[in-house]
């Protein structure tokens, strides 16, 4: 049953800050992790411009939309559940907070990967955002499906 028409109005805002959020993030994320590999197939000239390009996205987008998938989530949580969480709410929580140290290791390799023609972190990146996106999609399912509730 879809309770949505019976939410709140005052739940709106954060609600749609956190899918927001969550949305940017996972484009973001998929888009670092493209870069990231086209950046290891190409030419050295090319391929410093891409791993250049995938660690600027990442800082300057990967990192404020995380910041705005995190906050609201907790925002929203503490509105519509205050005193217990199901289930489906909680697998957000390691997914963002491990999703974050990803990030920082994501972007401290790509930072040293771009300065370096040939860097063993060019090769580590596009998977860590893989993986990234990987508990993204799998959060994203618990969130929408509800499984067990």
């Amino acid at each position: 049953m879809n309770l949505g028409p019976f939410r709140p109005d005052s739940w709106n805002l954060p609600l749609f800050l956190h899918v927001l959020g969550a949305t940017l993030t996972f484009g973001t994320t998929a888009t670092v992790a493209i870069l990231a590999f086209a950046g290891r197939s190409a030419t050295s000239e090319r391929a410093e411009w891409l791993r250049g390009l995938a660690f600027k996205i990442g800082l300057f987008v990967l990192v404020p939309a995380w910041i705005l998938l995190r906050i609201p989530a907790q925002w929203i949580a503490s509105k519509e559940f205050p005193k217990h969480e199901p289930g489906w709410v909680g697998v957000g929580y390691p997914v963002t907070e491990g999703g974050l140290l990803l990030i920082i290791v994501m972007l401290v390799l790509g930072w040293i990967s771009r300065r370096k023609r040939e860097s063993r972190a060019a090769a580590v990146v596009p998977w860590l955002a893989t993986l990234f996106l990987v508990a993204l999609g799998v959060a994203w399912f618990a969130m929408t499906a509800k499984p067990g509730s």
